[in-house]
Order: C-alpha cells, then sequence, then structure tokens
C-alpha cells in the first residue's frame, strides 16, 4: 500500500462520524456511474422488472413467507450475534 493511502486511511480515522458519511456519500456519488437512459440502463431496470415479477409470482403462489418487517430484523440481529460470536471464539 502506498504512504498515499495510508496517510489518507489515518485522516479518515480522525474524521468526526458526519464527516466520515459525508465522505462515503461523496466517494459513492463519484464512483455511482449513472445509468440515465443509456442501453445498459434499460437492460437493469429490465432485470430488475423481471426480479419483481417473479417475486411477485413466488409470494402470490405461496412459495415464500412472509414476515413483518420486525422479524426480519429480529432475524438479522440474530445471525450478526452469532457470526460476532463465531469471530470472537475464533479469535
Amino acid at each position: 500500500m502506498s504512504q498515499t493511502l495510508d496517510h489518507i486511511k489515518e485522516e479518515i480515522k480522525s474524521l468526526r462520524p458526519a464527516e466520515r458519511f459525508d465522505l462515503w456519500r461523496d466517494l459513492g456519488q463519484e464512483f455511482d456511474t449513472s445509468m440515465g437512459e443509456s442501453e445498459d440502463g434499460a437492460s437493469v431496470e429490465a432485470d430488475w422488472d423481471a426480479e419483481i415479477d417473479a417475486r411477485v409470482r413466488q409470494v402470490e403462489k405461496g412459495e415464500v413467507e412472509l414476515v413483518s418487517a420486525d422479524e426480519a430484523i429480529e432475524r438479522v440481529r440474530a445471525k450478526l450475534a452469532a457470526r460476532r460470536a463465531e469471530l470472537t471464539t475464533a479469535a
């Protein structure tokens, strides 16, 4: 890793959380390739439409289990807690 990159990383560590968020957002926008009306954009949009349609069909056919937002959040928290426990015991 270059000294410049090391220096930038150290500087980032000294930022307040709000400043880090602003930097993260700005970098995201810098590297976000706006699809607009391009052919790639239309292709991505079509892929998303197909994915949404497929998921709606799964719900309508009863092929998936629907859960409340609270239940979904609880499941994610439980998985994260288990993963953290694994990492702690592995260290």
